[in-house]
């Protein structure tokens, strides 16, 4: 068998190649973020969310991020302007406009959202199936489609507000207790406005951490809303760290007040 010289074109790319992996230059790797046209809003109550197709093989899933805001406001519909927001309370208006700059952002991995959102007081949105066991499993799935509902009214199918997802499933939606770093009141976890989660008292970094007090003193119910964001996760390949696509604003709901 003749074996043929390396030509000066095989030569160059063999040698570039060599020194790339020499280097130890990272692979580029691409997420496909959740698109906000396939995020529809109804009522601030609830979102149905259309989970893009991913087929990379570092994909692990997708996780929400979520705050809440008490709030002496009683609004059942509001809009995303200056004006709304910052009635409700001047951190909601703060913390979005702040991540608006990588919810807008153009290139399509991100530096470490997951610090990025615990910078801004966001945790981890965990799920409740039946049985009680809480776990993220149900967002491993692209392609599917879901909806987050926060109801008004309780009801025998739906006593909390949930997640809905593969053709009727059901998950309830829990509050973070940030790996045990802080004791979330009351201790069910429910995305509920009930005292124990609104009281100024309880709100602090080892008991309600994922709460903002309200922006004023004045008197009167305190309501609470939750601001929600999604991300595409997966895990670098060489550095086996997590990776995210930029997050995509799912919406602001106001938590249902009942027992």
């Amino acid at each position: 068998m003749r074996i043929r010289p390396l030509g000066g074109r095989v030569l160059p790319a063999l040698l570039t190649a060599l020194f790339l992996q020499s280097c130890g230059i990272e692979a580029y790797y691409y997420l496909t973020p959740v698109s906000a046209g396939n995020i529809v809003s109804s009522v601030n109550q609830q979102a149905t969310i259309a989970l893009p197709g991913v087929s990379a093989s570092y994909f692990t899933n997708f996780a929400m991020y979520y705050r809440i805001y008490v709030s002496y406001s009683n609004r059942t519909g509001f809009s995303t302007s200056a004006r709304d927001l910052q009635d409700i309370n001047p951190t909601l208006y703060s913390d979005y406009n702040y991540l608006s700059a990588y919810t807008n952002a153009t290139n399509s991995t991100t530096a470490n959202i997951a610090s990025v959102m615990a910078n801004r007081g966001y945790h981890l949105l965990h799920f409740e199936e039946s049985g009680g066991n809480v776990s993220s499993d149900i967002l491993t799935s692209p392609g599917v489609q879901l909806q987050i509902a926060f109801p008004p009214q309780p009801s025998a199918t739906y006593p909390y507000p949930y997640l809905s997802y593969q053709g009727g499933r059901i998950a309830m939606l829990k509050r973070s207790n940030g790996n045990g770093a802080f004791s979330p009141l009351p201790e069910d976890r429910y995305f509920v406005n009930r005292p124990a989660l609104n009281e100024a008292a309880n709100i602090t970094s080892t008991v309600n951490a994922d709460v903002v007090n309200a922006g004023s003193s004045s008197a009167g119910q305190r309501n609470t809303y939750v601001s929600v964001y999604i991300v595409t996760a997966g895990l670098n390949e060489q550095t086996y760290t997590q990776i995210f696509s930029i997050p995509t604003f799912v919406g602001i709901f106001m938590l249902p007040t009942y027992q």
